[in-house]
């Protein structure tokens, strides 16, 4: 969509007051009329739709922007046009406005409330079959966000903001859910997003951030090969809160940049002091986010740190996801190509969930892959996980790339594991994240070797 936007910039003003009324892809109003075409719609069935109920209800597309980085702008433009065929198919919707790059805003109406509900429900399964484009199948999720109000001209404005609220906590809270608005829990939702933003500000400065550690097992020898930094927040009221709870802030807000870089220090420092105190010969991996790694400069401040710090860059990797990487290809190679130089390995993270195409395997200096723990969990029960499992291991393999399970957290899965030919483990089963003191109790002895695990 943005390539479009892109050449609008270059017509004339004429043109582009022609275009923008409704999307060049799907057919559909732009935001710009939103709110005159939604009272226009509701207006029209005042006179003879005074009994029948209506609901305004907000979708965004979860991670649309990855597809298009992905797999190309042309395949997210047909991507949208079935999902507008799709829409065309579900009863009760009255209006369907683009309301911006990947959200949608639908106006609903029905002879009753548990039609108006069906309706709602329907729109939401209409994400559930793949799409497809040029014999790939994709598969869509999105969050939604509905108004609390029934819907007359004059709250028009008043119902599409409590469903833009709504759709912001679906987002914020996890995505690909449905939720409702509700005056004061959601007031008091936003207040309370807002003073743990500042809180995150201070705590990145004021030394309540900490690093766990989950190790990783090499099969074959039993031995530990490598530890997760993972970074906990012991807040001083609240106590300790859950990544999943201020990481997603943190990104919406800009603070991953600064935090990643303390993670990145901390683990480096951690590493500094067990070399000191000749103990856990270990990798420590890091986890950098898709903003750390789009940022001009990641490369160099990553390097500066490792220099600050005095370690050798060999003891560190860093997890990149799939999405990261397939934004720039010329600028991911000469990142890549820049960490590499230094001896700082590459793991690809949640391998197999994103859209990127296999051929980058060949094109970047990777050195691991990591099976997302969806694939593990149910591959004693699936036969399609475990046969994509057993595909990405066997893969890695005659690429001279190591695999590494996600997510093991029972002996049926290692059993599983051990007959695909997988080299590494990592997840509960082993261990869950720990700190750093309970790492040297649980996985160093006295003599100075490391622990071993059969």
């Amino acid at each position: 969509m943005k390539a479009i936007w892109r050449h609008l910039r270059f017509t004339a003003s004429s043109t582009i007051e022609a275009l923008t009324s409704r999307s060049q892809i799907t057919r559909l109003h732009s935001r710009g009329q939103l709110l005159a075409q939604l009272e226009h719609a509701v207006r029209k069935h005042d006179d003879t739709s005074s009994s029948q109920v209506r609901a305004c209800l907000v979708f965004d597309i979860d991670r649309f922007r990855q597809v298009n980085f992905s797999l190309g702008y042309a395949c997210g433009d047909h991507l949208l046009q079935e999902l507008n065929r799709r829409l065309k198919l579900v009863d009760h919707i009255d209006l369907v406005v683009r309301s911006g790059d990947d959200e949608y805003t639908l106006l609903l109406r029905a002879p009753k409330q548990e039609q108006l509900l069906s309706a709602i429900h329907r729109v939401m399964q209409v994400f559930e079959p793949p799409f497809t484009y040029q014999g790939q199948d994709c598969f869509l999720r999105a969050s939604f966000g509905l108004s609390d109000l029934t819907i007359t001209s004059e709250n028009v404005p008043q119902a599409f903001h409590q469903a833009e609220q709504a759709l912001l906590i679906a987002k914020q809270t996890g995505k690909n859910k449905l939720i409702t608005f509700h005056p004061l829990p959601t007031q008091q939702r936003f207040a309370s997003q807002i003073q743990m933003e500042n809180d995150l500000r201070k705590a990145i400065t004021e030394n309540q951030l900490l690093l766990y550690y989950q190790p990783r097992l090499e099969l074959s020898t039993g031995q530990i090969s490598c530890l997760e930094a993972l970074v906990r927040w012991n807040h001083p009221l609240h106590g300790m809160i859950a990544p999943a709870d201020f990481i997603p802030l943190a990104e919406e807000s800009g603070l991953i940049l600064p935090l990643g870089e303390w993670v990145l220090r901390e683990a480096c420092l951690q590493k500094a002091r067990w070399l000191a105190e000749n103990k856990l010969d270990y990798q420590v991996a890091v986890n950098i986010s898709p903003c750390q790694f789009q940022d001009e400069d990641f490369a160099d401040k990553a390097i500066h740190i490792i220099q600050q710090t005095g370690i050798n860059p060999s003891y560190l990797e860093f997890e990149i996801t799939e999405s990261s990487i397939m934004q720039n290809m010329e600028k991911t190679i000469a990142v890549l190509d820049k960490l590499c130089s230094k001896g700082i390995s590459i793991s690809i993270d949640d391998f197999g969930i994103g859209y990127s195409s296999l051929n980058y395997l060949k094109e970047f200096p990777i050195h691991c892959l990591k099976i997302d723990r969806s694939f593990v969990k149910n591959i004693q029960n699936n036969s399609n996980d475990w046969a994509i499992t057993n595909a990405i291991i066997h893969l890695g393999h005659a690429l001279n790339i190591q695999v590494v399970a996600e997510g093991v957290e029972d002996v049926g899965q290692l059993d599983i594991l051990k007959e695909t030919t997988c080299t590494t483990i990592q997840g509960f089963l082993l261990s869950p994240p720990i700190s750093a003191y309970e790492i040297e109790q649980t996985f160093y002895m006295n003599d100075n070797r490391p622990v071993m695990i059969s």
